[in-house]
């Protein structure tokens, strides 16, 4: 029997990922390690072990299952491409994806939607889930019937997954506490965060991550509160400008989700009307188009991004590899922090 992709990468002391590119004819490989890996698939019989599969498959195709909290979120919608450009590539091996979406994170909903796939046949689930119990009991269920499951975006606490692809939201959060204590010069900060939603894993590192980078590095650094905002930029506004009418002494705002054009209009508005003398430095995540204006005029001093074309992209993969032939993912495929700031786009801006 042929050996497993990560077996033929051990052997050539290289990434799955470089197995997979050369097995591919993919580009972005090095044509001497090309060589050593086909060699070995060959010694082994990797090829004609997947190939009689790859045909298995195509007489009873495989179908993943997608659930995530898209709908108003344009973060998604890059998360959305990369889903789009795996099930593409895959597609010539049958596979195929049933996709749900729901707004906000409500667990009934999640549970419904997950449900629906289930009664549709899928063979594994790719989802951003809700950090519940019920989902947690649900992921056990899942496990128990053997079907596969990838976290993707956010993981969930002390659920059974296959991996999760994502970010590392603790350091993420850490940064974000960095970018403000650098602007601080040794000042009080007065800062207010706000988060998507407590019920969502990685919103709740980023704060983690926050908290534990001031406490150790920035005392100067306070918070105000946490407030949720839901992902959505209405509510963003709204409770922004609560809050600023109630603490006009607000110096910076730490969004740790989506809902950041809300919060800077809010901001802008206030800024305007001369309620408050001074610019509160606003620091957020990812590159929406959405942020981007904001970030371009100065309302935001930074943001970090986190790679959501790789989000969506490699829990796709990852899981059919894991269909085709027991191929398992690592535990943790963790994506890339990117500081952004104007400058970052300045070619652009000009």
């Amino acid at each position: 029997m042929g050996l497993s992709i990560r077996q033929i990468a051990d052997l050539a002391g290289v990434s799955r990922g470089t197995v997979d590119r050369a097995l591919n004819n993919r580009p972005g490989i090095n044509p001497q390690v090309k060589a050593k890996i086909l060699a070995l698939a060959a010694e082994t019989g990797f090829r004609t072990n997947r190939a009689g599969k790859i045909l298995g498959i195509r007489k009873t195709p495989l179908t993943i299952g997608i659930q995530m909290p898209s709908i108003g979120n344009e973060f998604f919608r890059e998360v959305r491409c990369g889903i789009d450009r795996a099930a593409a590539e895959l597609a010539d091996y049958g596979l195929t994806l049933s996709i749900r979406e729901m707004k906000g994170f409500s667990v009934g909903t999640q549970i419904t939607q997950i449900r629906s796939l289930l009664a549709e046949g899928v063979n594994g689930l790719a989802l951003a889930p809700v950090d519940h119990p019920d989902v947690i009991a649900l992921l056990e269920d899942l496990a128990a019937a053997r079907i596969p499951v990838m976290t993707m975006n956010t993981d969930i606490a002390g659920g059974p997954r296959l991996g999760y692809v994502g970010n590392d939201y603790t350091r993420s959060g850490a940064i974000a506490a960095g970018i403000l204590g650098l602007m601080t010069d040794g000042r009080p900060l007065r800062t207010l965060i706000v988060t998507g939603s407590k019920q969502v894993l990685g919103h709740n590192q980023r704060i983690s991550g926050f908290c534990q980078a001031i406490r150790q590095r920035y005392p100067q650094i306070s918070i105000l509160d946490i407030l949720e905002n839901q992902d959505d930029d209405r509510r963003s506004g709204q409770i922004v400008r609560e809050a600023l009418a109630r603490w006009p002494e607000i110096d910076a705002i730490y969004l740790t989700a989506a809902g950041v054009a809300g919060a800077c209009q809010a901001c802008q508005e206030f800024a305007g009307g001369r309620q408050i003398e001074r610019q509160v430095r606003i620091v957020c995540n990812d590159q929406t188009p959405g942020i981007m204006p904001y970030l371009l005029d100065g309302t935001i001093a930074a943001s970090i991004g986190q790679e959501p074309f790789r989000q969506g992209y490699e829990p796709v993969r990852l899981l059919f590899e894991y269909l085709l032939d027991g191929t398992l993912p690592p535990p943790l495929t963790l994506t890339r922090n990117e500081i952004m700031i104007y400058e970052h786009f300045f070619k652009e801006a000009l």
